[in-house]
């Protein structure tokens, strides 16, 4: 298999392995190296749903919406990362299985964001007009007793509920997958704890680890999450982030739950595997969701009164999982953009430096962006240009 010189990615979260991946599908077998395990911290214990990618276009259209951002910003300039994954993760599930012996758990289920005030519905309906006037048509408007036919102990006053499209993985299985596939092509996976660069001119030439070793690079990746900036800072180069800690739930209920995931106060996702996954009920809206999980101090202390929450959020609105089984309670930290840019990753060649790039700043979609990041990064490695299809998002998102 070519190298393409030595091609060392740091980082083996779910972006620096698909990078990994992608690169040695076109050939190229790179080097990770990652100083705790693969898929250890955020990327291992995501909610790990790929959302139909109009749900968040239409969101981002709201002003002050969760996923909306002033000044003319708007995901929607690089909404091909969202859709990668909507349309390629069941044949790279199969790929996985292939090459990497891994099961990923990929499903595909229905959300139904359920009507459970008038402010709400009228939230609801305000998405379903623009995926009309936009000519996305993977929805369908549940009545009343459509959804209670579904969630039969439904214990709130609806008025109906939109139904749209969602893919799901299981995070840490996806994550090893894509090391385990990219192992099987070539890839090299190390342990290591990167604390320092050799630099001549403007190519980075080695990489220094804490152990006193030094691994020799033609071409440097970074995608350590909330870790890049401080990284990057030591080639002069700091990214801005917010630094955020998200936690969530896995339940087993008792008895089966239908494999059709509702949204009403809480986020209750029904997993292929008999689990349930509990989050959001702590959120209120955007400014409050950073205030209160931005973790600048990098603590990842999860929080008691987040977990009691999100459970009494989702016995309220479905009583029938109040028996369930309490599995996990997980989360960490991830990287989002400065205020107010808190949805704009960075990815792309690293100021000042010829063989040096960077991908980070993927808050809580690393899960759903990673099959287009890992794909483009990788044109963009192997051809050393921005691949004519990419270049607006490389132009849109990359670091200055």
């Amino acid at each position: 298999m070519s190298k393409k010189g030595d091609v060392v990615i740091v980082g083996a979260g779910v972006i620096g392995c698909s990078i990994a991946y992608h690169l040695a599908k076109k050939g190229i077998a790179s080097t990770i190296i990652e100083r705790e395990s693969i898929g250890s911290r955020a990327s291992g214990k995501a909610w790990a749903v790929i959302e139909y990618p109009a749900y968040y276009l239409a969101m981002a259209s709201r002003p002050n919406a969760f996923w909306s951002m002033p000044e003319g910003e708007t995901i929607a300039h690089w909404q091909d990362l969202f859709w990668s994954a909507y349309y390629r993760m069941a044949d790279l599930a199969l790929d996985i299985k292939e090459k990497g012996n891994v099961d990923i758990e990929y499903g595909v289920a229905p959300v139904t964001l359920v009507a459970v005030s008038e402010g709400w519905e009228a939230h609801i309906k305000e998405i379903m007009s623009y995926m009309q006037e936009n000519g996305y048509y993977e929805y369908e408007w549940l009545e009343s007793d459509d959804v209670k036919a579904i969630f039969s102990s439904i214990n709130l006053e609806i008025s109906g509920g939109l139904s749209i499209p969602q893919l799901q993985v299981e995070p840490y299985k996806y994550t090893l997958g894509l090391a385990q596939a990219a192992e099987a092509m070539g890839v090299v996976i190390r342990h290591g704890d990167v604390v320092g660069f050799e630099t001549n001119n403007d190519r980075i030439t080695s990489i220094k680890l804490a152990s006193g070793r030094k691994i020799e690079t033609d071409i440097m990746v970074m995608a350590m999450g909330p870790w890049s900036s401080q990284a990057t800072s030591r080639l002069g180069k700091e990214i801005p982030m917010t630094i955020a800690l998200e936690e969530c739930l896995r339940i087993k209920p008792l008895k089966k739950f239908p494999l059709h995931s509702v949204v009403g106060g809480v986020e209750i996702l029904s997993r292929v595997s008999g689990d349930v996954i509990l989050a959001a009920a702590e959120v209120r809206s955007k400014s409050q969701y950073f205030e209160m999980k931005t973790r600048h101090d990098f603590d990842g202390s999860l929080s008691d009164e987040i977990k009691t929450t999100n459970i009494e959020a989702a016995m309220k609105l479905l009583p029938e999982l109040e028996d369930s089984e309490l599995v996990e309670h997980r989360g960490d930290l991830l990287a989002y953009g400065p205020d107010p840019f808190y949805h704009k990753p960075v990815m792309g060649r690293i100021p000042g430096w010829e063989n040096g790039y960077v991908a980070t700043r993927f808050g809580g979609l690393g899960i759903h962006l990673s099959v287009g990041v890992g794909e483009i990064m990788a044109d963009l490695i192997v051809n050393d240009e921005m691949p004519l299809q990419a270049k607006h998002i490389f132009e849109c998102l990359g670091p200055s």
